[in-house]
């Protein structure tokens, strides 16, 4: 199959299938020669402007055409890496360690309005990462930067006003649980100047001394929360603080939360979080995203209910992770995940891959801006591939991102990543 077929193809199975599976939506090929569709004269769905789909299989794919190369996409650039392999002052001596150095705006990067300040977070495990061994050994260590990155402070443990290294947290101890961030969806800067970071935690069970797990064959229990971050007056240093840990029932979600996603709404200090769930090992109980409001700036949270459409119609996400985020240029909202027609069963079908606008004042996503970006293609993959664990980059001149996946099936994962320019 050649570079042009391959394309052609590819365009033709995305238009002809999403328009069967999802009528209604908006289906987006690889074309430049779209115009947005407007809505009520209000919103506007998202398009796909350019893209490279790139298979696990390597024989539906030709030539790579590399991410493009526009500066403006890059949050950040140039950082000195932190080591894979650290001390820590633990028993065990030394860890794992996990960040994002891409510049993307999901890299776990802050920077600082109008000064050169920079926070960066990473996370370290005795285990390997994102694995049930090691992902419930998680700590979050921290840096910062007075000169927009050109060095950077030493590595230093996050650790919670009033609380120590080996109990960093509310409800965290040190070699029996831990805390993690996750390097899918942006820090946000809050109204009043804090700084938001979503977190998650594996919940203890005190009764049975390991991490909760209360639905036989689901996996580990979590809860969301989200870390709050003020700078020094010099900006040598931060500040942590935090409120609660955000929970859910194991009859509405049977792994708990995990993966949170925030953004503050129009209403200073009213933040929305939205959290990846399961209906792992009971599938008859509906796959949602849930969302959770806060009035405070991140301290409490009200009960969780299912996140649907502006209209108040139900959609289903499977167990992955969804990215929340505010245009820097629009201020718009907009919500990225796997969308499903139909029920899902714990953690698939993880396609199609969707974006759509959020009403702010329903907190819903607007049905007729929902875009997919790109779906499964049945000649050439699986029931099992993935299109998650995506990252995302912004360029806000242009009002673009750009959303990076590299597609997995089983073991295989795609030689290249799989890239879509979107025109918001």
């Amino acid at each position: 199959m050649n570079k042009t077929s391959r394309r052609n193809f590819v365009m033709k199975y995305t238009l002809l299938s999403g328009v069967a599976l999802f009528p209604g939506w908006i289906i987006q090929g690889c074309s430049a020669h779209k115009t947005a569709l407007h809505i009520n004269g209000l919103s506007s769905a998202p398009i796909v402007v350019d893209k490279e789909t790139w298979f696990i299989n390597n024989l539906a794919n030709k030539e790579y055409r590399p991410m493009p190369d526009d500066p403006q996409f890059r949050y950040f650039s140039g950082f000195p890496a932190i080591q894979n392999v650290q001390p820590v002052p633990f028993l065990w001596g030394k860890e794992n360690f996990y960040s994002g150095n891409g510049g993307y705006i999901t890299d776990n990067v802050y920077l600082e309005p109008g000064k050169p300040w920079v926070l960066q977070l990473a996370i370290s495990t005795p285990g390997v990462g994102d694995t049930s061994t090691g992902s419930v050994q998680y700590k979050i260590w921290y840096r910062t930067s007075a000169n927009g990155g050109k060095t950077f402070s030493d590595l230093k443990q996050v650790i919670i006003e009033g609380y120590t290294s080996m109990k960093p947290i509310t409800g965290v101890e040190i070699g029996r649980n831990g805390f993690n961030v996750d390097f899918t969806r942006p820090i946000v800067r809050a109204s009043n100047g804090e700084i938001m970071i979503p977190v998650g935690t594996g919940r203890w069970d005190e009764e049975k001394g390991k991490i909760y797990s209360p639905v036989s064959g689901a996996g580990l229990f979590g809860d969301a929360g989200v870390l709050i971050a003020n700078w020094l007056p010099d900006g040598t240093d931060i500040e942590w603080k935090f409120g609660e840990w955000n929970h859910i029932d194991y009859n509405l979600s049977t792994r708990g939360l995990s993966e949170p996603t925030i953004v503050e709404t129009r209403k200073p200090g009213r933040f929305a979080m939205v959290t990846r769930c399961s209906n792992s090992a009971r599938p008859e109980l509906p796959g949602y995203a849930w969302v959770s409001f806060s009035d405070d700036y991140c301290r409490s949270w009200s009960v969780f209910k299912p996140f649907t459409y502006a209209d108040g119609g139900n959609f289903f996400v499977p167990t992955s992770h969804s990215t929340l985020f505010k245009s820097r240029k629009t201020r718009r909202v907009y919500w990225i995940g796997n969308l499903n027609e139909t029920n899902p069963n714990g953690s698939h079908p993880r396609y199609p891959l969707a974006i759509g606008e959020v009403d702010l004042e329903s907190f819903g996503l607007i049905r007729e801006t929902v875009t997919i970006i790109d779906t499964r293609h049945p000649e050439v993959e699986g029931p099992l591939v993935q299109l998650s664990n995506f990252k995302v980059m912004e360029n806000v001149v242009a009002n673009e991102i750009l959303v990076v996946c590299t597609r997995i099936e089983g073991t295989s994962h795609a030689s290249h990543p799989s890239w879509y320019r979107i025109k918001l």
